[in-house]
């Protein structure tokens, strides 16, 4: 078995940072918005009302951190050790759909998913749902999370995206196991969803901003700093202002999760380059976005008078 110590120290030091989570106040929203929609769930059944699911739309944009969000939000669903009202099960299914995939698609990723043991290669739409509703009921999956759920619009013609539609609804009112979804993606995902009104009435929507020019970002990115350089020994007192944090905004794209990777690969790429320095510079920043876009000097956002110029979330000729 392999242990840290047999790797590279540059993927050493980027897992134990990689394994601090770091928790926004936005997943407390997200966690709130999940208990409402189980609460829902779970009341109407114990009423003896025709039970339905509820879901979440999760939307951001990319690097928003939405995805690793929702992934903790499982993870932590599951280890509870509550018990849930009607004998359901903490189990939970994630699939993250490619380009283009279609309905039948969806319905092969999730038998895929669930390990089915038999080929899918010539069967219908038709019994590849009917198999894969078969199997989320036998499975006892309640919470299904498609992710990158805009895929399934994509190059999709009118007709073809009523149906999706329709399908998505329907997956969370079957008599027999209705099930509890959290569909994630882009913010064109919601302009989809608002076509069907069945849909949306069964939806609660949550959205991750991006982040904004203001004090309370700024607080933030420093609690992120801090924290991150604590886990490896550094100190961040000569980049702990709001120029240099304004600057990772910008750099990040206003994104989160690109944010918080930024900071990490500067922190790891010190303890790997520079052992015996610990506190942590601006040029370090300047170095991973370097790497990240190609830009020159003459157009990197940490090393210019006014960085707000500079286009980012884009690739540059080195």
């Amino acid at each position: 078995m392999s242990t840290d110590a047999d790797l590279k120290p540059s993927v050493a030091v980027l897992k134990t940072l990689k394994s601090r989570y770091y928790e926004l106040p936005r997943l407390q929203k997200l966690d709130s918005a999940f208990d409402r929609v189980l609460d829902q769930f779970l009341s109407a059944y114990l009423a003896g009302q025709h039970i339905e699911g509820r879901g979440l739309l999760v939307t951001g944009g990319t690097r928003t951190g939405k995805s690793h969000d929702i992934k903790y939000l499982l993870r932590s669903f599951a280890a509870s050790e509550e018990l849930l009202a009607g004998n359901f099960q903490r189990k939970y299914l994630r699939v993250s759909l490619r380009t283009n995939t279609s309905w039948r698609g969806l319905g092969v990723a999730f038998l895929e998913a669930m390990e089915y043991p038999f080929s899918l290669d010539h069967r219908s739409t038709a019994t590849i749902w009917s198999r894969a509703e078969a199997q989320l009921r036998r499975d006892k999956y309640l919470v299904l999370n498609i992710d990158e759920a805009q895929h399934l619009f994509m190059g999709k013609k009118d007709k073809e995206i009523e149906v999706i539609l329709n399908g998505l609804k329907d997956l969370m009112k079957r008599p027999g196991w209705p099930v509890l979804p959290i569909y994630s993606g882009v913010p064109e995902l919601m302009d989809h969803a608002n076509a069907n009104e069945q849909l949306t009435s069964l939806l609660e929507p949550v959205t991750y901003e991006d982040i904004a020019y203001d004090a309370t970002s700024l607080t933030e990115v420093d609690a992120i700093l801090v924290t991150f350089s604590e886990v490896v020994g550094l100190d961040p007192a000569e980049v702990r202002n709001s120029d240099v944090y304004n600057r990772l905004i910008h750099a990040s794209n206003r994104r989160w999760g690109r944010l918080i990777e930024l900071i990490v690969h500067a922190l790891a790429e010190i303890c790997v380059e520079h052992p015996d320095r610990n506190e942590v510079l601006i040029t370090d920043f300047a170095l991973i976005f370097q790497r990240w876009t190609g830009v020159s000097d003459a157009a990197n956002v940490f090393l210019v008078e006014n960085p707000y110029r500079i286009s980012v979330g884009v690739l540059y000729k080195k």
